[in-house]
């Protein structure tokens, strides 16, 4: 192929995550790249010269209505706003004429890509996906891809799909480590001597229950408790110890000043956990097919990562805080993350065999 390949890459509107891979890919330069997600906000997050598909928002209407597939699918609802998705989709394709669709990550969306005559490479995520919907997707892909190295694949997924599968891995995020410009984006000094830090960080699709973080900040009164990422339930009556900075536009800076690290499993979470090289604790977050609770569990066998199973288990804070933080920061970092160059090495592998043949 004598010019750059042309990738079609569809984004998942849930969470941050789907929308930051794309905008990862983009910054490689090795493609012409069009994004098709939810909305039009997320147009602003990606160069001109990436061309933005923006799609129907379809959850919660009241024009959808869902009837039975037999477990064939997941989610294939009928009415206008679902036709008025799909059409853009399709349109977008047909404008645009891409020599890969990268779908990250629908099943539904994959298959429809298939039949609509485009090469497909698939998202493979963690998690307990041997259902019929995504064994047939899996089967029908030309391709699937992680974010993560090969050695963390579950054996029996890799068994059946190693020939078409490309592990990527994780390029580690905020490499140029930006300094925070709004006070609200800095980690404040530590409030007073010989106390030690820990930084929960929380997933923007979903978020943690402040009675779980009370009653832990509660019982562990020599650490004090930074939260970054959403929290529900009552947040009016909080420990001495324990304080909720919502969101934050720079994470890192919270990362790099904690004596531990706890976080969710979701993929950005863990590798921004992973890029601070600080002793880092993963509690998973309820997501469709187990996948937090899976992830977490592959990166403790694997590289021997401190978890918990959920935040409602029985645990001695103190304890178990000290014991985290003698372990090795850099541990997460080693079974994780990739280059940026051996993260692009392997995208151009992947385009090279699906775009060239």
């Amino acid at each position: 192929m004598n010019r750059k390949p042309r990738i079609s890459y569809y984004a998942h509107h849930m969470g941050s995550g789907h929308l930051r891979h794309a905008q990862r890919l983009a910054a490689t330069g090795l493609a012409e790249l069009q994004v098709a997600s939810t909305g039009t906000a997320s147009r602003k997050l990606f160069a001109d010269n990436v061309q933005y598909v923006p799609l129907e928002a379809d959850e919660g209407s009241s024009q959808l209505h869902f009837a039975p597939t037999s477990g064939h699918l997941h989610y294939a609802p009928t009415g206008k706003p679902i036709v008025e998705r799909f059409a853009a989709l399709n349109a977008g394709w047909k404008a645009f004429g891409p020599d890969l669709v990268m779908v990250d990550v629908s099943v539904e969306v994959a298959l429809f890509a298939r039949l609509s005559g485009y090469r497909v490479a698939l998202r493979r995520m963690p998690g307990v996906r041997t259902d019929r919907p995504h064994r047939m997707a899996y089967d029908l892909a030309d391709a699937l891809f992680a974010y993560y190295p090969q050695h963390l694949e579950e054996p029996l997924h890799r068994d059946s799909y190693a020939q078409k599968s490309f592990y990527l891995g994780a390029p580690a995020p905020h490499a140029a480590r930006p300094v925070a410009t709004r006070a609200s984006d800095r980690a404040p000094a530590q409030d007073c001597e010989g106390t030690r830090r820990v930084v929960v960080q929380t997933s923007l699709a979903a978020s943690v229950d402040s009675s779980r973080l009370v009653k832990a900040a509660v019982r562990s009164p020599s650490w004090s408790w930074e939260v970054v990422g959403s929290v529900h339930g009552a947040t009016d009556r909080l420990p001495e110890n324990l304080r909720l900075h919502g969101t934050v536009e720079h994470p890192e800076q919270w990362l790099d000043a904690a004596d531990v690290v706890i976080s969710s499993s979701g993929h950005n979470a863990v590798a921004a956990a992973a890029a601070s090289k600080r002793p880092t604790m993963l509690i998973p977050e309820e997501r469709p097919h187990a996948e937090q609770a899976v992830f977490a569990r592959m990166l403790h066998e694997a590289g021997g990562c401190a978890m918990l199973e959920s935040w409602d288990e029985p645990v001695d804070w103190e304890g178990t805080l000290a014991k985290v933080a003698g372990r090795d920061g850099t541990a997460l970092a080693r079974t994780l993350l990739v280059s940026q160059d051996e993260f692009t090495a392997g995208l151009r592998r992947m385009f090279s065999s699906l775009c060239e043949s």
